[in-house]
């Protein structure tokens, strides 16, 4: 039992003592990827705490655990202080922050010992595993009170973890703020939550979490949660859905305001079995730690006058540290990111010399040579991108889990201005399953799947779009695709997309 709203979870994420003997580190497990300046011991508890928390959140999910490409960890840079994370997110409001990527997934926290940055990267990863088996439709209640159930994890010394207890920086906004009522939160129409105030906005994570907990955790509403989603996922708008699984909803809200006031709750305890996780901690190269903030800010995205001084800054690097793979690899991916694609194909060589087996430097390459292509014409220009796709599929045979060299196999034809063919197209597929974090290729999928005729796979392919907590405007126009796809209506779901496209167009010019 958890005192409710009374305490603080007894969490550690990294010890930082800034200590001389505090180096950059490389923690690598099989879902993470770290980096870290701290002691060695400090960051291989953190990586095994991930994991542990890992498989304690697949566990109440009931999730498998399928093999993880080396290009799909989700990697987390654990930068400096708290204005370095705002400054790279350009918000002043946050501690961490997550994004999905098919070249990787993303994490950024700040080297702190503060609650809140903790229970931020715990909240989004509860997102990222989620979105790997979303195949229906959640409200957006449901998706952040249930990523808010699991931002407050306990690891207790017999292995365990500890989920749902609360979350005590929710705690004066429930007790003390203006909350949606139950029946509007449970009823709201998808998509009109970006109408709310920054107040009401935030009842969506605390009382979002406060419902799930109690319909999750009171033994009187068992079931009727599954119902809730269930009746959405059949098509009935949710305020019925809810009225039909809650029954009297005025009670319900009575019920969860008794709740919020219990002196105690309940949560889960998800044993540990078997072994420890495997965790590799190794040093980063003087080369690597010059330049591993710089790319964690280069991964994230960089433009104009920021990118040119970023690209001027890792050569300069790269000059007092060449053959080094990280900063080869650092270099590659800004220069193409800057449209410098001899430089890019050079560093991208460089990389490939320094690690034959890294996947990700091959893929840098392919990348690099079909940007060079794209500036030829005539059979010099399809000569190149065929070299170019040569190249991303050498990538996937080394890593044939990471999505990033299927995308890049599809997208070189795009880009070469030719159709794809049979095997791009099932590249693109594979990729979008093996990212769904990635809004972009699901949508590119889901476009594959409606030119093929094929609505049942397009409709499963944008789902995971249509009800992502950050997917804004494209969330609005998948679920609208959805709408036309469920009237068996697919052409009417690509017109959708054409409209929206060329809205966009308009708007832009």
């Amino acid at each position: 039992m958890r005192t409710l709203l009374a305490s603080t979870a007894a969490l550690t994420l990294l010890s930082w003592n800034g200590t001389a003997e505090a180096a950059w580190q490389q923690a690598s497990s099989k879902h993470f990827v770290v980096y870290a300046n701290d002691r060695p011991k400090a960051v291989e508890e953190f990586a095994t705490r991930l994991e542990r928390f890992d498989r304690a959140a697949r566990g109440l999910l009931k999730m498998s655990d399928p093999v993880v490409g080396d290009g799909n960890r989700v990697t987390v840079y654990v930068l400096p202080t708290v204005k370095d994370v705002q400054m790279l997110a350009r918000d002043g409001f946050i501690a961490g922050f997550y994004t999905g990527r098919v070249s990787g997934p993303l994490a950024y926290i700040a080297q702190s010992d503060d609650d809140r940055t903790k229970g931020v990267l715990y909240h989004e990863y509860a997102h990222h595993l989620m979105m790997q088996q979303l195949d229906q439709p959640y409200p957006e209640w449901y998706v952040e009170g249930f990523a808010e159930y699991l931002s407050t994890p306990e690891f207790k010394r017999d292995g365990s973890v500890g989920l749902g207890s609360p979350p005590q920086d929710r705690g004066w906004a429930l007790l003390n703020a203006k909350q949606l009522p139950t029946e509007a939160l449970l009823g709201q129409s998808y998509g009109e939550t970006t109408k709310l105030s920054e107040e009401l906005r935030e009842s969506l994570y605390g009382r979002g979490w406060l419902l799930y907990h109690y319909l999750t955790m009171e033994p009187t509403r068992q079931g009727q949660l599954s119902r809730y989603v269930q009746g959405i996922g059949r098509g009935t708008p949710p305020l019925a859905s809810a009225q039909a699984a809650f029954g009297d909803l005025k009670q319900l809200d009575k019920d969860l305001s008794s709740y919020l006031h219990r002196s105690t709750v309940r949560s889960w305890n998800v044993a540990w079995t078997g072994a420890a996780p495997p965790i590799e901690v190794r040093p980063l190269t003087e080369g690597a730690s010059s330049v591993i903030v710089l790319r964690g800010r280069i991964a994230y995205g960089l433009k104009g006058a920021e990118l040119e001084q970023a690209s001027a800054q890792v050569r300069a690097i790269e000059a007092r540290f060449p053959g080094d793979e990280l900063v080869e690899r650092t270099l590659a991916e800004v220069e193409l990111e800057a449209g410098h694609a001899a430089a890019a194909e050079a560093a991208a060589d460089r990389a490939v010399k320094a690690a034959p087996t890294s996947s990700e430097a091959l893929i840098l390459k392919g990348r690099a040579m079909a940007l060079r292509a794209d500036a030829l014409e005539g059979d010099a220009r399809g000569k190149f991108f065929d070299e170019a796709r040569e190249t991303f599929i050498a990538a996937n045979k080394l890593d044939t889990e990471n999505p990033e060299p299927l995308m890049e196999f599809y997208t070189a034809f795009l880009t070469e201005g030719i159709r794809p063919n049979a095997n791009a197209i099932s590249a693109l597929h594979y990729a979008s399953d093996l990212a769904p974090q990635d809004l972009g290729v699901r949508v590119n999928s889901a476009i594959a799947y409606l030119n093929q005729d094929k609505g049942k796979e397009a409709r499963a392919t944008l789902v995971p779009v249509a009800y992502s907590p950050h997917a804004a405007g494209v969330g609005d126009l998948a679920r609208r695709m959805i709408a036309k796809i469920d009237a068996g209506d697919t052409k009417g779901a690509l017109q959708t997309l054409a409209t929206n496209s060329n809205s966009e167009q308009a708007t832009a010019h």
